[in-house]
C-alpha cells in the first residue's frame, strides 16, 4: 500500500508543469556556467621561452648559399588572449615563433618579425597576440663557404717498454675533411685533430676515431653552423721499437796503413733509434762513411751525416758524426820510379807512356821503409776504359796503380795517373786533337817536352827522400 502511494506521488510530480519549469531553469544555468567558464570569458596568459624557428632556410642555403649563422635570441616570450579552454591547450613547448627567410637575398645583419604557429587542436582565430618580447629577431646572415682541413693526430695512451709512438707519422683515411659553413666560422679553423688512446701497445694498429676542430692556439672550437662531409676517420698509428746502435766508419786499409797502426775516433759512439721491430732486429750499427786510407797521408777531422735506413728515426737527435783518424808507427818517403807500364791496351794500337819517371809517396813502418828502393816499385796504367779511334793518335791521362813488390807492409799514398799516347799500328794516322782547356794544354806541352829532351841528370827526387817532392 505504501509503495503504491510513492508511485502515485512520483507520477504526479512528473506530470506537474512546475517541475519541468524548475528543471529547465537549472539546466540552463549549468550550461551558462559551463559556456562562460570555457568559451565566453577571455583570459590573458604569458608563455615564456617559445622556440624561434625558420622557414625557407633550406631554400636560402641551396639557391643563395646563405645561412643564419647567429641570432640575437633563440626563444621569445608572448602574451596571448583567448578563451580559457584554448589557452589551456597551449604551452611554450607546442608554440613556435616562425621567421620567414624567403625575403632574404644577401648576407648581413637583419632584423625580422615572426609569427606564431599554434597546435592543430586550437582555434587560432580565437587567439589574440597581446604582447611579444622581443617583437623582432635580429640575426646575422652569412655567406656559405667550403674549406678543406688537413687531419693531424695525437696519441694519449701508453706503449710497452721498448716501444714508442710518433704521432707525427700517424696516417688518416681520408687525409682531410671538407667543411661547409659561414666564412667567419671557417676562418677560425686551423686544424682537425684526431686523438687516439690505447694502453701498452707494442705494434702498429688501425682505429676509427672522431676529430675536433682547433683554432690557431690549439683550442677546441664549438661551431654549431659548420658541417663536415664525414664524422669519423680511419687512423693508422705506427708503433716503433727503440734500440741503441753504434756509430762507426768503414776503413779500407791500404797505402801501408794496416789495422794495427790506425786509431779512429767516432763521436757520438752510439745513438738511440726507433723503427720497425723487424728492421731494428738486424741493425746494430750504422756506418757514416767509407774511407780509403791510401788516399790520405794525414786525415783531417771530418763531420759526416748520419744516414739511417728508411723508416728508422734517430730519437736521441744526432744528425752528424765527427770522425778522427790517426796513423801511428808509420813513415813516408818519396821515390822517383821509372818502372812505368800499361795493361789492357786497345787491340790494334800501340801505347807509349809519355813520362820518363813518376814520383811516388810510399808509406810503411820505418824499419820496412828503409829497405824499399825505386826498383821495388811499379806504376801500372790500366787502359780498360779507354776508347781509341781508328786512324787517329790519341793522348789520354789514365789512372795508375802503384805496387811495392816484396813489402806487404808498404804502400803508395795518394792517387796517380800517367799520360799515354795511343797510335794505331801500321798506316798513317791523324795528329792528336788539340787540348780542350789550359790545364790539358799545359800537360800536353810538358809531356811533349819530356819526349823531345833526353834526361841529362839524375831524377829530381832521389830514392827515399822524405817530405814534399
Amino acid at each position: 500500500m505504501a509503495n503504491d502511494t510513492r508511485t502515485t506521488d512520483t507520477r504526479r510530480l512528473k506530470d506537474s508543469r512546475l517541475f519541468w519549469a524548475v528543471l529547465s531553469v537549472i539546466t540552463a544555468l549549468v550550461l551558462w556556467v559551463y559556456y562562460t567558464a570555457n568559451y565566453a570569458e577571455e583570459q590573458e596568459r604569458v608563455f615564456y621561452g617559445v622556440e624561434v624557428v625558420y622557414t625557407g632556410a633550406d631554400a636560402m642555403r641551396d639557391s643563395l648559399s646563405l645561412i643564419v649563422s647567429e641570432a640575437d635570441t633563440t626563444t621569445v616570450n608572448v602574451t596571448l588572449r583567448g578563451s580559457r579552454r584554448d589557452l589551456q591547450r597551449l604551452s611554450s613547448e607546442n608554440l613556435r615563433a616562425v621567421v620567414n627567410l624567403s625575403t632574404v637575398t644577401r648576407a648581413g645583419y637583419r632584423t625580422m618579425s615572426y609569427s606564431l604557429i599554434y597546435p592543430t587542436n586550437v582555434n587560432s582565430a580565437g587567439i589574440t597576440v597581446v604582447r611579444q618580447s622581443p617583437s623582432t629577431v635580429g640575426m646575422q646572415v652569412s655567406k656559405l663557404s667550403t674549406k678543406v682541413v688537413d687531419l693531424s693526430g695525437s696519441f694519449t695512451g701508453s706503449t710497452a717498454e721498448g716501444y714508442v709512438v710518433d704521432a707525427s707519422e700517424m696516417t688518416f683515411d681520408p687525409a682531410s675533411v671538407t667543411v661547409t659553413g659561414p666564412e667567419e666560422e671557417l676562418e677560425q679553423i686551423a686544424a682537425a685533430r684526431v686523438t687516439v688512446a690505447r694502453d701498452e701497445v707494442r705494434s702498429s694498429f688501425n682505429a676509427a676515431a672522431n676529430y675536433v676542430f682547433l683554432n690557431a692556439d690549439g683550442e677546441e672550437l664549438e661551431l654549431s653552423d659548420v658541417q663536415a662531409d664525414i664524422d669519423t676517420v680511419s687512423v693508422t698509428v705506427p708503433v716503433s721499437a727503440i734500440k741503441e746502435i753504434g756509430v762507426d766508419v768503414t776503413l779500407l786499409y791500404g797505402g801501408g796503413a794496416m789495422e794495427g797502426n790506425v786509431k779512429k775516433d767516432v763521436q757520438p759512439q752510439t745513438i738511440t733509434v726507433a723503427g720497425d721491430a723487424a728492421t731494428l732486429d738486424g741493425l746494430n750499427s750504422v756506418s757514416v762513411a767509407t774511407i780509403d786510407l791510401s788516399d790520405y797521408e794525414t786525415f783531417p777531422t771530418t763531420e759526416f751525416s748520419i744516414i739511417l735506413p728508411n723508416g728508422v728515426e734517430c730519437l736521441s737527435g744526432e744528425t752528424t758524426a765527427t770522425v778522427s783518424i790517426a796513423f801511428t808507427g808509420l813513415s813516408t818517403s818519396y821515390f822517383n820510379v821509372s818502372n812505368l807500364s800499361c795493361i789492357n791496351v786497345p787491340e790494334g794500337f800501340d801505347a807509349t807512356i809519355m813520362e820518363q819517371t813518376s814520383v811516388i809517396n810510399v808509406r810503411a813502418p820505418a824499419g820496412v821503409l828503409s829497405q824499399v828502393s825505386s826498383n821495388n816499385i811499379r806504376v801500372v796504367a790500366d787502359l780498360t776504359d779507354v776508347t781509341a779511334t781508328p786512324g787517329t793518335t790519341t793522348t789520354v791521362r789514365v789512372p795508375a796503380a802503384v805496387y811495392v813488390d816484396g813489402f806487404d807492409a808498404a804502400g803508395a799514398v795518394g792517387d796517380y795517373t800517367l799520360f799515354v799516347r795511343l797510335e794505331q799500328l801500321g798506316g798513317e794516322t791523324e795528329p792528336p786533337p788539340l787540348p780542350q782547356d789550359e790545364s790539358e794544354a799545359a800537360a800536353f806541352e810538358a809531356t811533349d817536352a819530356m819526349i823531345e829532351q833526353e834526361p841529362t841528370s839524375e831524377p829530381v827526387v832521389p830514392d827515399g827522400t822524405k817530405g814534399e817532392p
